[in-house]
């Protein structure tokens, strides 16, 4: 499930390339409201978001850290970890907002005015994209399986820092049921 989304996403983008209004949107992406950096909201919009994505602070990488070796070396583990992270980010954006410049160009509206932004926006956007494809109802299950995949692999990944603190904690009661 961890390359899906990039197979999926890519499929997406290029489809997505070919729609009126694509470039604008993508020009919308890339260009920069720099009074929008004096805005408190945007910076913790965006923390908020680094937050959910990474999963930092939910346990999840010490639980998945304390699996590593003594000498492992972390500091690379973060890099990448966040290097992936972002490009993942980036490259979203470019997905959504090319099918943001094709559904403003087809109502005729703003792209700022075409969709409410937030977690929501996914559920707005994607749906619209998937339409755009040949054999839509195919790829509608195939992303929606995706999303699926994606919050149980999330899920796991907190039933895994719980169920870690568990066996350290009680290590000698689970060593004896071996």
């Amino acid at each position: 499930t961890a390359t899906m989304p990039y197979v999926v996403l890519t499929i997406l983008l290029l489809r997505g390339l070919m729609l009126e209004g694509a470039v604008d949107g993508i020009s919308f992406y890339l260009s920069v409201d720099w009074a929008k950096l004096r805005d408190e909201q945007v910076w913790i919009d965006a923390a908020v978001q680094i937050f959910y994505s990474v999963g930092a602070g939910f346990g999840v990488h010490l639980a998945y850290a304390s699996y590593n070796k003594f000498h492992n070396n972390c500091y690379r583990d973060c890099l990448v970890t966040s290097a992936v992270n972002s490009f993942t980010s980036f490259f979203s954006g470019f997905v959504i907002f090319t099918y943001l410049g094709y559904m403003a160009r087809s109502q005729g509206k703003d792209i700022e005015n075409v969709a409410d932004q937030g977690p929501g926006l996914v559920f707005e956007v994607y749906p619209q994209a998937v339409a755009t494809l040949p054999g839509s109802q195919f790829w509608a299950v195939i992303f929606f399986f995706m999303l699926i995949m994606l919050g149980m692999d999330s899920a796991m990944g907190g039933l895994e820092c719980v169920i870690t603190g568990v066996m350290d904690e009680f290590k000698d009661f689970f060593h004896k049921l071996k």
